[in-house]
């Protein structure tokens, strides 16, 4: 449930959703005005018009479809147990996620890219993760993750694997007189090193 005051989806997208309503009642209200016209020639016309309708503009699909993601991410949220050392949530910027990875340990070969999108889910960031071309994985795939300061949940469902996984991310360091990258630690023990 989205926090009072904040929107589940974009104004563009409200916008578009709009757009195809009022497309939708021009086509019934000119199926209305043809010689002849019945009440059921003029219901079966206006849903025609909303068949084109884009995934984007259905709210409604987007916010079932990401309901998964968005319990999961809440639940991570909620019973997430700082490391002794971890930074807080607010030495996070909003963008600290956005980048490439690898996947050495469970996809060597494999990139993944983190982009921002501009969706925002209750407190949490929409996020994409674009990636494959790794062992044992597809060439290519888009999963959705929600992101809240140290913390990403990916659905990893799309391409086979769990969904609702939460990593966090883990800023480098100097150990051993080594820096070590900035990376994503997961909870089967598996890190997505950040390449840039």
């Amino acid at each position: 449930m989205p926090r009072k005051g904040k929107r589940l989806f974009s104004a563009a997208t409200y916008r578009m959703a709009l757009k195809f309503v009022l497309a939708a009642c021009a086509v019934g209200l000119v199926a209305a005005m043809q010689p002849g016209a019945t009440r059921r020639s003029v219901f079966k016309a206006a849903p025609a018009a909303l068949v084109g309708v884009p995934a984007a503009a259905r709210a409604e699909d987007f916010a079932t479809n990401l309901k998964p993601l968005y319990e999961a991410a809440k639940k991570a949220k909620l019973t997430h147990r700082s490391s002794p050392g971890e930074l807080g949530p607010e030495a996070f910027a909003e963008d600290a996620f956005v980048g490439s990875y690898t996947d050495p340990i469970n996809h060597p070969g494999g990139t993944r890219e983190i982009t921002l999108t501009d969706k925002s889910v209750g407190a949490f960031r929409l996020v994409k993760v674009a990636g494959g071309g790794g062992r044992g994985e597809p060439k290519s795939y888009e999963l959705p993750g929600l992101v809240d300061a140290n913390r990403i949940t990916v659905d990893f469902s799309p391409k086979g694997g769990p969904a609702g996984i939460t990593g966090v991310l883990t800023p480098g360091s100097l150990f051993k007189g080594q820096m070590t990258p900035t990376a994503i630690k997961w909870p089967d023990g598996n890190s997505w090193p950040k390449t840039s």
